[in-house]
């Protein structure tokens, strides 16, 4: 009886290795390519959309930059930062 829990907690152990092997690898085949800065995603403070760092709407507000999906969105930014 004893033997039978030894082979399976064997065949167990055997199967994460194997597992964990076979992610490791799939992993490394793939180049890993940083995005480029244009192709970022970034969200708009003030109502949560993410869009692309190359288009999006940029102002500088007390020495920080944020990035704006819209005209109207940097204003109500803006006026929330002086109200």
């Amino acid at each position: 009886m004893y033997r039978l829990f030894l082979v399976v907690g064997l065949l167990v152990l055997l199967f994460v290795v194997l597992k964990s092997m076979y992610r490791n690898s799939k992993q490394a085949g793939r180049p890993a390519r940083p995005p480029l800065d244009g192709d970022q995603m970034v969200q708009d403070p003030v109502c949560g959309v993410f869009v692309p760092r190359k288009t999006a709407i940029v102002r500088q507000v007390g020495g920080i930059s944020n990035c704006f999906c819209s005209q109207e969105c940097a204003a109500k930014f803006q006026e929330q930062r002086t109200s």
